[in-house]
């Protein structure tokens, strides 16, 4: 069936303040954005919508200018904020409010962890739990046009409209397998990483995951760092797209040749006319001023080929995480991605006799998917 909601669109900054002083007192709120992101690295807020006990409200942010009590009502310890795949969602929240909405629930991730596959779309999840048929012919709209249309107010309110009982459903099944301490950890996580994007500490490990990076030695990986750190810092600062600024294949290109002036800049064929010209005395001071990277870091650089025989250990490694994913119902893809059992393999080239003797990279060492991997993967490593 279909079904049509109503919404209150919020443009006051009084009536904002009352709307978040009515929320303190409820256990949880959902929540979803909607913004545009096509020429900028910052995504523009286009509306927020709030979804409580059976009423829907469209916070609008081009009118709005007073968002410290929704920040306090976002960071609420007591007020679990409900999303259905969060991860653009906490990129606005970081980017606008500097924090992320806390304690999370991705009901797109409980999903996973519930045997409906690892990314069921909003629009799946409601016709699967709750029978609903919801229209989606507003995706491609423009949030940031006013006044907006009847179909967009439609739309953003169904967004939001039937999160608090899939909330209530999907918990309650967690519960009840014992998985719902696991699918907090992961929420957090989620939440983790995107803060970590927002972080410069954590810029200099960029590099790491480029994938020509592997083919690089230790002198031009040190270029590489320094190149990927400035693209960070100058996509914000200009807010453009970090491929407007360099493509992976520009940055790995410099680190390679590491050219010393113009001219020899000036000869490396297809980089973008930025780094030619506009930006091309920054390129070369970083060139210049750069130091190769230690040893025990450009191993842990990602990409490097599997030999045939690592191939084979790859394949056992996803048959046993399938076969785990089968009997639990948890998304294989939450278990453990083919990054991290490639990464796996090349930190444990001779097999491993103990469990705790195997090599874990950072991403699998101490979470949440550890004590239910382990023994299962030990078991493919050791593999005659």
């Amino acid at each position: 069936m279909t079904e049509d909601v109503s919404a209150e669109l919020v443009v006051d900054n009084k009536r904002l303040r009352q709307l978040c002083d009515q929320w303190k007192s409820t256990s949880h709120l959902a929540i979803d954005t909607e913004f545009m992101r096509v020429s900028t690295f910052y995504p523009k807020s286009g509306l927020i919508q709030v979804g409580e006990a059976g009423k829907n409200f469209l916070l609008d942010p081009l009118l709005l200018t007073e968002w410290q009590p929704f920040v306090e009502i976002l960071t609420d310890p007591a007020i679990v904020k409900i999303i259905h795949s969060c991860s653009e969602d906490l990129v606005l929240f970081y980017s606008e409010f500097k924090c992320a909405p806390a304690p999370l629930f991705d009901t797109q991730r409980a999903a996973a962890f519930l045997g409906f596959g690892f990314s069921m779309s909003y629009l799946n999840l409601v016709l699967k739990l709750m029978d609903i048929v919801l229209e989606k012919s507003e995706t491609r709209s423009d949030w940031l046009r006013r006044p907006l249309s009847a179909d967009q107010i439609l739309y953003a309110a169904l967004d939001v409209a039937h999160l608090p009982d899939i909330y209530t459903e999907l918990k309650d099944r967690l519960q009840q397998k014992g998985y719902f301490d696991y699918f907090r950890t992961d929420c957090d996580q989620l939440s983790l990483v995107a803060k970590n994007a927002e972080d410069p500490a954590a810029w200099d490990d960029i590099y790491l995951g480029m994938g020509a990076a592997w083919r690089l030695n230790s002198e031009q990986l040190g270029v590489l760092k320094r190149l990927c750190v400035w693209r960070e810092q100058t996509a914000r600062s200009r807010d453009k797209p970090r491929t407007w600024i360099a493509r992976d294949a520009d940055l790995i290109e410099l680190a390679e040749k590491r050219p010393a002036d113009r001219a020899q800049l000036g000869q490396i064929k297809d980089i973008s006319r930025n780094l030619q010209h506009q930006d091309s005395s920054a390129i070369l001071a970083l060139i210049a001023e750069s130091i190769p990277v230690a040893s025990h870091e450009a191993e842990r650089v990602d990409g490097l080929p599997l030999t045939q025989e690592q191939r084979r250990v790859l394949k056992r490694c996803q048959h046993q995480i399938e076969q785990l994913a089968e009997s639990t119902g948890i998304a294989s893809e939450l278990l453990a991605r083919k990054k991290q059992l490639v990464q796996l393999i090349h930190l444990n080239p001779d097999s491993a006799s103990a469990g705790s003797q195997i090599r874990w990279p950072a991403s699998l060492e101490k979470a949440w998917q550890r004590p239910l991997i382990q023994e299962c993967l030990t078991a493919a490593l050791n593999h005659d």
